[in-house]
């Protein structure tokens, strides 16, 4: 009987073994995990950023172009503006 109480609480130990190497592996996978969620959040709130900060750059450029020079500015828009009438009509 005592080798089968040997074999049983070799058993255990290999048991006990597994189960710690499994919670490290768990534990490993969770911060890998964590951290490519953290990458994509940022990837994701910089890739709506990026339109917003060019679209608010593009405005504040366009703005200080029209009030350095008023009249050009006012040709451009004409321009535009019927190229676009132009277009829509078709």
């Amino acid at each position: 009987m005592p080798m089968a109480t040997s074999k049983l609480e070799d058993g255990a130990e290999q048991a006990g073994r597994v189960a710690g190497y499994a919670e490290e592996a768990t534990d490993k996978v969770k911060a890998i995990a964590g951290e490519a969620v953290d990458r994509v959040t940022a990837a994701a709130k910089d890739a709506i950023d990026d339109p917003q900060r060019f679209a608010k750059d593009s405005y504040n450029s366009i703005a200080a172009y029209a009030r350095e020079k008023p009249l050009e500015a006012l040709a451009i828009g004409a321009a535009v503006g019927f190229a676009i009438g132009a277009i829509w009509k078709r």
